[in-house]
C-alpha cells in the first residue's frame, strides 16, 4: 500500500475513534441526566405522593368538618324544634291555665253565690219554723192549754195536758178538750207553713217548710204484769202507737182540713208514731208516780223540708258542670 493509502486509512482509524468517543461521552451524558432525571423524578413521585397524602388527609379532615357541621347544624334544628314545641306547650299550657283560672273563678263566684243562698234560705227557714212554734205557743196559751215547747228539736211537748192513766190509750175529757183546743190551733197555724190549704192570715214570710207533723206516744217504764221484759216493751210499743192514733183521729175527725195539708212532695203532712218507753223525758227518770204521769204523753214533732229550691238546684247543676269542665 502506498503511503497515501496509510495515511488515509489512519486517518479514518482516527476519525471513527472520536466519533465513538464522542458517543460515548453523549451516552454518559444521556446516562448521567437520566439518573438525575430518575433521582428527581423519585423525590417528585414522593413530593407527590405526600402532597396527595396531605390532600387525602385534609379532604378527610373537610369530610369530618363537613360533618361535624352537618351534625352541629341537625342537632341546631333540632333544638330550634324542641325550643318551638316547648314554646308551643309553654303556650297551650298558658292558655290552659288561663281558662282553669276563669273556670275557677266562675266556679268560685258560683260557690258562694249557692253559699249565701243556702245561708239566706237556712236562715228563711230558721226564722219560719220559730214562727210556727211561736204562733203555735201563742194559740194554746190562748186556749189555756199546757205545754212544753223545744225550738231547737221542733217538738210540743203535751204531758200534763193530755194524760193518759196506766196501761191506757182513751182520752179522758180533759184530754180530749185539749185535743180540741189543739185541733184548731193547727188549723189556724199550719195552712201557712205547708202546701194544700188556702193560706189565710198568713205573713209574706211564711213559706212551706214543713216535710212532717208527727203525732207521738211515749209510755212510762213500769212493766206489765206477768210479761218477760221484751213482751212488756213490746206492748209498750203498741201501746204508745195507740196512744198516738187516738189523739190523731181525734184531730183528723174535728179538723178535716188537716188531711189536706201536703209537705213539697204533695204527701200528707200528718203522721203517727210510738216509742213506747224508749224517749223518757230527761227530767222524768225515775219510777215515782209524777214521771211516770209525766211519760205517759203526747208530743207534737215538726219536721223540716230538706229539699231546696230550684234557685239552688240549678246553682248545684251549675257547679257540677263547672267542676265536670276542670276535670277534663
Amino acid at each position: 500500500m502506498s503511503e497515501h493509502g496509510l495515511a488515509e486509512e489512519a486517518e479514518s482509524e482516527g476519525y471513527f475513534a472520536s466519533v465513538s468517543d464522542l458517543m460515548v461521552g453523549v451516552l454518559f451524558v444521556f446516562l448521567l441526566m437520566l439518573t438525575v432525571f430518575a433521582l428527581n423524578f423519585r423525590d417528585d413521585s414522593a413530593r407527590l405522593d405526600e402532597l396527595i397524602a396531605r390532600a387525602e388527609r385534609a379532604e378527610q379532615a373537610a369530610q369530618v368538618e363537613k360533618a361535624n357541621a352537618e351534625a352541629a347544624r341537625a342537632e341546631a334544628e333540632r333544638q330550634l324544634a324542641e325550643a318551638e314545641r316547648q314554646a308551643a306547650r309553654a303556650r297551650a299550657q298558658e292558655e290552659e291555665a288561663a281558662r282553669l283560672r276563669a273556670q275557677n273563678e266562675a266556679l268560685r263566684a258560683r260557690l258562694q253565690e249557692a253559699a249565701d243562698k243556702l245561708r239566706r234560705e237556712l236562715a228563711d227557714r230558721e226564722a219560719a219554723r220559730n214562727a210556727l212554734l211561736q204562733r203555735l205557743a201563742r194559740g194554746l196559751e190562748t186556749r189555756r192549754i199546757q205545754f212544753i215547747l223545744d225550738p231547737r228539736s221542733g217538738v210540743l211537748r203535751l204531758s200534763d195536758a193530755v194524760p193518759f192513766p196506766t196501761g191506757g190509750s182513751e182520752l179522758t175529757d180533759t184530754a180530749r178538750r185539749t185535743v180540741t183546743a189543739l185541733g184548731e190551733v193547727l188549723a189556724e197555724v199550719l195552712p201557712c207553713f205547708a202546701h194544700g190549704a188556702p193560706r189565710q192570715s198568713c205573713d209574706e214570710t211564711d213559706m212551706p217548710i214543713l216535710e212532717a207533723m208527727l203525732v207521738e206516744g211515749h209510755t212510762d217504764r213500769q212493766p206489765f204484769a206477768n210479761m218477760t221484759v221484751a213482751e212488756s216493751q213490746a206492748r209498750n210499743d203498741l201501746l204508745s202507737t195507740a196512744r198516738a192514733l187516738t189523739v190523731f183521729a181525734q184531730l183528723r175527725q174535728q179538723q178535716r182540713m188537716l188531711d189536706d195539708l201536703r209537705n213539697p212532695s204533695e204527701q200528707p203532712l200528718l203522721g203517727v208514731s210510738g216509742y213506747g218507753q224508749r224517749r223518757p223525758l230527761p227530767d222524768a227518770l225515775t219510777l215515782s208516780e209524777a214521771h211516770l204521769a209525766q211519760n205517759r204523753r203526747i208530743d207534737l214533732r215538726f219536721i223540716l223540708s230538706a229539699r231546696t229550691s230550684d234557685e239552688i238546684r240549678r246553682l248545684l247543676e251549675d257547679i257540677a258542670a263547672l267542676q265536670a269542665g276542670g276535670a277534663r
